[in-house]
């Protein structure tokens, strides 16, 4: 009887891992346009970027702008750091993400942070398209501060 229970609830399991797709309705986004220079603002970080063709794929290069009015005032380290972009459909639904890490800096007011990546859609016949950005930013006092925990900004994707 386990035994089958088990084959069940991982058949079931597999299912629906198949069914799961990564949605960024929740977050701001723009209409997909090529070689136009542009701006995203969200919650903790602005995005100035522009979506460039490639060979077999896209680029989406720009700076990367910490909003410092609306972290603490005492975060003057990034200790961690990771932009990614989507392009999706009019649902949301993703269909390719780019990701660039970061190494820790000083975080300085007005100073962006350049990205490039690349994003590698299927097919681009969903319809009307959307960028969007995604990020997770860890900020903290100094380099080595090990008082307490830093200030955590997260927003991405997220599976359904």
């Amino acid at each position: 009887m386990f035994g089958v229970r088990f084959v069940l609830l991982s058949v079931l399991g597999l299912f629906l891992a198949g069914c799961a797709h990564m949605d960024v309705s929740h977050l701001n986004n723009q209409p997909w346009k090529l070689e136009v220079s542009r701006t995203l603002e969200m919650e903790f970080v602005d995005f100035d970027y522009e979506i460039i063709p490639r060979k077999d794929s896209f680029g989406v290069r720009g700076m990367a702008y910490v909003k410092k009015s609306n972290v603490p005032m005492w975060a003057e380290w990034i200790g961690e750091l990771w932009i990614q972009g989507y392009l999706s459909d009019n649902d949301g639904v993703v269909l390719a993400q780019g990701l660039q890490v970061f190494s820790p800096g000083k975080l300085e007011a007005g100073k962006g942070i350049p990205f490039d990546f690349e994003l590698k859609p299927a097919s681009l016949d969903a319809g009307p398209l959307f960028i969007s950005f995604g990020y997770r930013m860890a900020l903290s006092k100094t380099k080595d501060d090990n008082n307490g925990p830093p200030f955590m900004a997260i927003e991405g994707a997220v599976s359904h």
